[in-house]
């Protein structure tokens, strides 16, 4: 008889831990609190049109073509290479950047700013790059079974980037380049993914090499959400079924195994080893009980930054601005600066938007663009009230249509609106933090919550707070290690 796998939650490292169960023999079930799967990787449809909620590109696109290698298939989706990677406008300049992974268009775009860019650059990424190849594989790409294994793997790494673990990554930018404009633009990769590039380590820069040289940046022809669509479609030739509108809220327990979780209802799941793909953290405090993830100490933690999204639907097609934006202000400093701790709605906010109608036309109906804001704010922590989310929404709002010469405001047909509040209600999120815990160096590797239960041998955990960490191509590795772990012990 086969053994038996529950997985709870249908983001994409569960999905992806329930294909690579099944192809080892487990009988796998997903239950999902939502009535979607795909977590965060998630779809709105809405007044004809159709909206990526959460992830909108990515990098390391062969994570994907690892895992449908594993189960011996083509990839269920198509993937797309973007080419520029994206669009930087930064208030004051006439004109945008445009960032691309050829170095020869990248240096033109920066000529009259950084003269020596491409000499500067390529020593740049050449740093960069190994460290992530001297990181791959010992910190990355394996389990840790202690805080001791851990630290002697992270003893093998070169030397020669220890600096660069006590460095900032705005301080190692410094090094090679004198123009404002580029410090910040290469700071992109650490500020959007919920952090600030002058509280975040210098390894990061591997970042740059992964989105400039490594890989690119990659989405899906038709949106993201097919990455969800074409896993569900392999699940269902192999009988792994999922069960919505199932919200766990409570656990029976005998020593150190788990028997079941049990839902809304009082039903009880059970089998033989159980995946958790919600927030590592949270659920050991809330769910389970741990000292260690009491909310007081879940605070203490550092958190990354919330999202607050505008989804819009506007009459009109827009010229000017690509499928993949950056809109900043000309202080970037003091905005990152004060940016995760304030109350107050931020000033002259920064953004980024996905314009996917430019490339996806199906999003849309004729005519109409499909135009996806994000906006980094403080968690629910620091600012819990969003009652002022209109003022921030109407701000955007009104500075995108100024910078791209569009009057969006009037053209509005359809347009719905995300505050962290809504992000934890609907995604489970801890105080509305959009991609769990940061990356800093006392919240990597070992120091993560782990992917094991330290209690419970039948309870395992994937996504984005356990190792290795956030990101669609990271949690498609975690999915890996959570796998190899039930394999080998069960």
């Amino acid at each position: 008889m086969n053994k038996t796998a529950l997985i709870i939650g249908s983001g994409l490292g569960g999905l992806a831990t329930a294909l690579r169960l099944e192809k080892n023999g487990y009988s796998v079930r997903i239950i999902e609190k939502e009535n979607t799967a795909g977590g965060r990787l998630n779809i709105l449809e809405k007044d004809g049109f159709t909206f990526d909620i959460g992830p909108s590109f990515f990098s390391m696109s062969y994570e994907f073509k690892e895992l449908f290698d594993y189960l011996e298939i083509d990839i269920p989706f198509e993937l797309n290479e973007l080419n520029p990677l994206y669009t930087v406008f930064i208030e004051g300049n006439e004109k945008p950047y445009k960032i691309y992974k050829d170095l020869d268009k990248l240096a033109a775009e920066f000529k009259h700013i950084e003269p020596n860019f491409k000499k500067e650059v390529k020593k740049y990424l050449l740093g960069a790059k190994n460290v992530f190849h001297d990181t791959e594989y010992k910190i990355i790409k394996r389990n840790f079974d202690s805080l001791w294994q851990y630290m002697i793997s992270m003893s093998t790494v070169p030397k020669k980037h220890l600096p660069k673990m006590f460095r900032t990554f705005w301080g190692e930018l410094e090094r090679y380049f004198e123009s404002e404009d580029v410090k910040i633009i290469f700071s992109l990769v650490a500020f959007f993914l919920g952090a600030t590039p002058f509280n975040t380590p210098a390894v990061y820069g591997l970042l740059n090499y992964t989105e400039l040289e490594h890989d690119g940046y990659w989405n899906v022809k038709g949106g993201m959400y097919n990455i969800v669509r074409g896993i569900l479609g392999l699940m269902k030739e192999r009988d792994i079924e999922i069960t919505y509108s199932t919200e766990i809220k409570n656990v029976d327990y005998k020593g150190d195994e788990i028997n079941g979780f049990i839902d809304q209802d009082g039903k009880k799941w059970e089998a033989d080893v159980y995946v958790v793909n919600a927030d590592a953290a949270a659920f050991r405090g809330k769910m389970l009980g741990r000292k260690k993830y009491s909310e007081k100490k879940l605070d203490k933690m550092d958190w990354t930054l919330s999202p607050f999204t505008i989804y819009l639907g506007v009459k009109g097609k827009i010229p000017g601005i690509e499928h993949h934006n950056y809109f900043l202000g000309d202080n970037f400093k003091e905005y990152a600066d004060t940016i995760f701790r304030t109350e107050v709605t931020p000033k002259k906010p920064y953004y980024y938007v996905n314009v996917a109608s430019k490339s996806n036309p199906n999003c849309a109906p004729e005519g109409h663009e499909n135009i996806f804001i994000l906006c980094p704010v403080p968690d629910l922590r620091v600012k819990p009230d969003w009652s002022d989310a209109q003022t921030l929404a109407d701000e955007i709002i009104e500075d995108l249509g100024s910078r791209v010469d569009y009057d969006i405001k009037n053209n509005i047909v359809s347009k719905t609106v995300y505050t962290p509040t809504e992000w934890q209600d609907k995604f489970n999120l801890y105080r509305g933090s959009g991609l769990g815990l940061a990356h800093g160096l006392k919240q990597i590797g070992a120091l993560r919550p782990a992917n094991k239960d330290e209690v419970f041998d039948n309870v395992y955990y994937v996504g984005a707070s356990t190792h290795p960490g956030t990101g669609l191509p990271i949690v498609v590795i975690g999915s890996r290690l959570v796998t190899e772990r039930i394999l080998n012990e069960h």
